[in-house]
């Protein structure tokens, strides 16, 4: 029996079994489900690259919305598609849920797309494009296909970001008017086999063959065997780490999603899938599922700690290629494993899921999927599937695919289950033809790298093979005799590499071929030739399989490797050395050029096998001459992961290595408190980034220009964030501005705000003194163009930069660019009319680590050490100083406000503080939980800012600061050397948690809602909820947001308390030149219950009397 668990009992009618349709238009039942249950969440993926940071949910509403935002998008971009033409469109890009959006925008916007894999060969891409008769390539930003344009004339366009697809505003549905019987053979997506016989070829869907996957849920069960989506359905969330361009992508996010309502989960598009990565999603998630490659889960399998996060999964669904018996045995006692098998020509074939001992066989279903097996060699049988009068093509897509035909060859080998009892199970174990599955679920075509290995005159025959393992190997036939000795086994390799190099032209970049995966003919066993010259491979295997099996197990232990490395020794003793040497082998191995010292790798194109291979030349050499402390075992996939760049990584074998003699001037930085310090290779960086914008600072000693003091022009950067549009609208009604240049990343600026107004109870814009530019702020021009940017230096008097991404898990060379924007920015300014005042936001993180006696000054500091040990916070220091320099050497006036927590607003009862930052996640999932902490003592010291409150202090900073400094003597201005001014924008009436925030939070609750705990004991509240939740299957994110912070409110709970007097922000300067801020209160209850009402904690004419009151 299937033993298919407990079926859960909450299931929404929307995705009963009972109430499956194939006969309906799968690209339409993202409406339906907007109809039917708006709220639910279709997909998931992280907010930033660090899965602890939360997850954004796409609601079926907001999910049906983006689908016809980009069937629109697509017509206003492409036109309106000929009627019954279906012109396919090419879309390469990151793997997001944007490959979901087109597919089906497209479909109903009379146009197919056609997708592409980014690891074919470019001959592969152009062969698909010009089979499928394709013109038009959109793609991602960022998105690398410069090699296939410019040899294939086509339309281009870079799409929308995902976040603007998915905007909440509601656009007018695209028209559809077409049934099922209308629609069922128009065709809806191109996409493309493997090139397992040479170079890949288009496979077109039609809509009908979509309906496979919702019959599979309408088969049958057969004693006791159930479908297998019974199974799929028991999860409510399921991790995918299946690529969107690969069919098992789309098949999962359409079978999971859209028709059973399991959430799918996706990691973020800038990390590069590995198993430590899917180890953290699986932490943080609240996936109950996990779907990907084999790869992933046999590295997982052989960690205790991965294995306990699984331990209550309801399965594991390995896709791509079969998982090894030991890791699939392991990973069964803690969940079950399932077994995932489709094509590109079929879709999805029906079957049902064995019992979970038998994972590693499948069952297809007897009477409704057509399938037999006929005995091929040796106890293997090949799949076919058969034509049958009384299926549907809902049950064999295979003959939507292919029409004409009346039987299909899968081209697969199984093998019958021992047990007589179960003759219908089979195990899948291999190709009928020669296409090599890698455990990462990759195939390569050997064909042609064979004949590659072959065109060396030393070579006469090759054979790739490497089924099941996570790169190729090669058996090679010599013309001569066999190297002798491993100096001539290195010689000839040495001769073979042109003809390795070529090889790989026709791999995948996942299926690289190495040096250290070549395995030698022995003359005494020869290989197996059929006529013509061409291998029997199976024979050829068998009388080799144990030396195969001995060639990965020496490259994995680096048996004999000496005579590879050759003369390239490096000198583990000398950073210039390593430095040279690992550029050289990370720019070879991942084909990158002009690496730099900071770039990041993986932004860069390092992907995991790359990783692989880099780290295996690491062992190689650390075996070699890397000491006693180097050692192979201390070198780790995880050591690329964690240094990503030449200069960490350089640090870290240097350092480990240790073999550097004492020199009393060296820089080496040591563990030992006695040695010297040094300077890390984070703060080199950051020194090294800052001198090299200072250098480009423009020289000017111009004469002081008195400021404008009426009719001021502002520049604002940063206007559809939260914080800047508190700031348009300051300034909007402030009669002081006349005008004001709104710029954005972003295009539709107006618009944006416009949804503001009415989300946030903001003034309405006068259009007349405010102008949306779409800007780019690292483009010398500000990307705004030579006609806008002229205006810019005739006429702004003031720049207030707000524009900065909060991503605490960049690198500090991913702010580069918004680096250079402050640059571009005093070169504006310096180049202005009016020499224009320019004042930045930055934020307390600039001085996180600041370690001085008594309180961080409100003054600029230069010490980069004082940064928080983040990409985020080194980037504002860096700016904040370029700032400085920028007032030294350009005359530019400048400011820098650092500013902390931006609470709510309290002003009005519209606008929201986003429940699903820390702060606002204690407060609502205390109500769910009953109990609130009145102690936080990690977080104590409370200074938080309302966002309304802070835009007018930033307006009220930014008119004082830009007034001239006057001599005392004299009253004229001065003309003392320039300085950036720096005001501390936080509340200067602070509070305590413990002392004040405890006892308002307990009074702000409707009565007797919550009791009052301390931190720790809440903690385990919310600890017991998160438990409940996964054993009840009742996860209620919204009502309980804290459930997906868990992890860091228990590591704030172990921390304790900070030390009191722990870093301190004087307000003086900014009291001085902000109002709002002198007489701001501290926080109160009646701040606190306004946010409760945007929460939906309580009613508005709750505390609608005290609100008028306070303001």
């Amino acid at each position: 029996m299937s033993q298919q668990g407990t079926l859960r009992s909450d299931v929404p009618a929307a995705f009963a079994a009972a109430n499956s349709n194939p006969a309906r238009l799968v690209h339409l039942i993202p409406d339906e489900l907007a109809r039917s249950v708006p709220d639910h969440s279709i997909f998931a993926y992280p907010k930033t690259d660090m899965p602890q940071d939360g997850f954004v949910e796409v609601s079926a509403r907001s999910f049906a919305n983006a689908i016809n935002r980009t069937a629109w998008y697509l017509e206003s971009i492409l036109g309106k598609a000929p009627a019954g033409e279906f012109p396919a469109v090419a879309y390469q890009g990151h793997s997001d849920i944007r490959y979901f959006l087109f597919m089906f925008g497209a479909i109903k916007a009379g146009y197919k797309m056609l997708y592409l894999s980014p690891r074919n060969s470019v001959a592969g891409s152009l062969n698909v494009l010009e089979k499928s008769d394709c013109h038009i390539f959109l793609t991602a930003r960022n998105t690398h296909v410069e090699n296939i344009l410019s040899q294939r004339n086509m339309r281009t366009a870079t799409v929308p970001e995902l976040e603007e697809l998915l905007e909440d505003e509601e656009v007018r549905a695209y028209p559809y008017s077409k049934s099922f019987a209308e629609a069922r053979t128009d065709p809806c997506l191109v996409l493309h086999t493997t090139g397992s016989t040479g170079l890949p070829k288009p496979i077109t869907w039609k809509n009908e063959i979509l309906s496979t996957y919702e019959a599979w849920r309408t088969i049958p069960a057969v004693d006791g065997y159930v479908p297998t989506t019974e199974v799929y359905q028991q999860s409510r969330r399921a991790y995918n780490l299946m690529p969107l361009f690969h069919t098992s992508g789309l098949n999962i996010g359409i079978t999971m999603s859209l028709l059973l309502g399991v959430t799918t989960v996706y990691g973020s598009a800038n990390v590069v899938p590995h198993a430590a990565y899917a180890d953290e999603i699986h932490k943080h998630s609240g996936v109950d599922a996990s779907i990907g490659p084999p790869s992933i889960y046999e590295e997982l399998s052989h960690d205790p700690k991965s294995l306990e996060r699984i331990h209550n999964f309801n399965y594991i669904l390995v896709c791509g290629a079969a998982i090894s018996q030991t890791a699939g045995d392991i990973i069964s006692k803690h969940c079950r494993v399932v077994s995932n098998f489709g094509a590109t020509e079929t879709a999805c074939l029906p079957r049902l899921a064995p019992a979970v001992e038998d994972w590693a066989y499948f069952y297809w279903h007897p009477t409704h999927s057509g399938i037999v097996f006929r005995e091929y060699m040796d106890g293997l049988h090949e799949l076919y599937i058969e034509r049958k009068p009384e299926l549907d093509l809902y049950y064999q897509g295979i003959f939507s695919t292919f029409p004409q035909l009346e039987e299909y060859s899968m081209n697969d080998l199984y093998s019958r289950h021992p047990d007589p009892a179960k003759p219908f199970l089979y195990k899948w174990r291999g190709r009928a033809d020669d296409v090599i599955v890698l455990s990462n679920g990759e195939k390569l075509a050997p064909a042609l790298m064979e004949a590659s290995l072959c065109s060396s005159p030393l070579v006469k025959g090759a054979m790739v093979v490497g089924r099941g393992k996570f790169q190729p190997a090669a058996l090679v036939d010599l013309k001569d005799a066999p190297p002798a000795s491993a100096a001539d086994r290195h010689a000839l390799i040495k001769d073979m590499l042109p003809a390795i190099a070529q090889a790989n032209v026709h791999a995948p970049a996942h299926g690289q071929l190495d040096q250290y995966h070549i395995l030698f003919v022995d003359p005494s066993r020869p290989m197996h030739y059929l006529g013509q010259g061409k291998i029997q491979r199976h024979q050829t295997y068998r009388l080799y399989e144990k030396d195969i099996e001995d060639v990965y197990t020496a490259a994995e232990n680096l048996d004999d490797q000496e005579g590879e490395v050759g003369d390239m020794r490096v000198d583990f003793a000398d950073r210039t050395n390593i430095a040279k040497w690992l550029k050289d082998l990370i720019e070879e191995t991942a084909g990158i050029q002009n690496l730099g010292p900071d770039s990041a790798f993986f932004e860069s194109g390092l992907d995991s096998l790359h990783v692989i291979k880099i780290v295996r030349e690491l062992k190689i050499h650390a075996k070699l001459t890397g000491g006693n402390n180097l050692t192979p075992d201390s070198i780790s996939p995880a050591s690329v992961y964690s240094n990503p760049s030449l200069v960490e990584l350089s640090e870290f074998l240097y350092k480990t290595a240790d073999l550097a003699p004492e020199d009393p001037d060296s820089a080496y930085q040591s563990a030992d408190p006695n040695e010297k310090e040094v300077k890390n290779p984070k703060l080199t960086a950051m020194e090294s980034l800052f001198q090299e914008f200072v250098s480009t600072l423009p020289v000017e000693s111009k004469p002081r220009v008195t400021p404008v003091t009426t009719g001021t022009t502002v520049l604002l950067t940063g206007t559809t964030g939260s914080l800047g549009s508190y700031l348009l609208n300051e300034m909007n009604n402030d009669s002081n501005v006349k005008h004001i240049y709104a710029l954005d990343r972003s295009a539709g600026g107006a618009e944006k705000y416009q949804q503001a107004i009415a989300a946030r109870g903001l003034s309405p814009i006068d259009s007349s003194r405010v102008t949306f530019l779409k800007a780019d702020l690292s483009d010398s021009q500000l990307g705004v163009g030579q006609e806008n940017y002229t205006k810019i230096l005739e006429n702004v008097t003031h720049v207030l930069h707000c524009q900065w991404p909060v991503n605490f898990n960049w690198t500090l060379n991913s702010f580069k660019p918004y680096i250079t924007g402050v640059r571009n920015l005093a070169q504006m300014a310096s180049s202005s009319t009016n020499n224009a005042f320019v004042m930045f936001i930055s934020s307390i993180a600039a001085v996180g680590g600041y370690k001085g006696v008594g309180g961080v000054p409100e003054a600029p500091i230069l010490d980069f050490t004082a940064a928080a040990p983040m990409g985020y916070g080194q980037s504002k220091l860096i700016a904040e100083a370029l700032l400085e320099k920028a007032a030294q050497i350009s005359g530019v006036r400048t400011a820098v406000c650092r500013v902390g927590i931006v609470a709510g607003p309290v002003e009005q009862q519209k606008g929201m503080w986003n429940k699903h930052e820390y702060i606002p996640s204690i407060i609502v999932s205390s109500a769910h939980l009953g109990v609130v902490p009145e102690t936080f003592p990690s977080r104590d010291h409370i200074d938080w800012l309302p966002v309304d409150k802070l835009s007018k202090v930033l307006c009220e900073i930014l008119e004082t600061a830009s007034q001239p400094e006057l001599d005392a003597a004299t009253g004229a201005i001065s003309s003392a050397p320039l300085h950036s001014k720096t005001f501390h924008v936080v509340n200067p009436q602070f509070s305590s948690w413990e002392e004040d925030l405890g006892q308002n939070l307990l009074a702000a609750y409707p009565e007797g809602m919550v009791k009052p705990v301390k931190f720790e004991q809440w903690v385990d509240a919310l600890k017991a909820s998160v438990d409940e939740a996964e054993r009840t299957g009742n996860v209620d994110v919204d009502a309980n947001p804290a459930m997906r912070l868990l992890e860091f409110y228990s590591k704030a709970a172990a921390g304790g308390a900070v030390e009191k007097g722990a870093r301190t922000l004087p307000t003086n300067v900014s009291q001085s030149a902000s109002k709002t801020l002198r007489n701001l209160g501290p926080l109160n209850r009646v701040w606190l219950e306004n946010w409760m009402v945007q929460w939906g904690i309580k009613e508005p004419g709750a505390v609608q009397n005290s609100f008028l009151a306070l303001n």
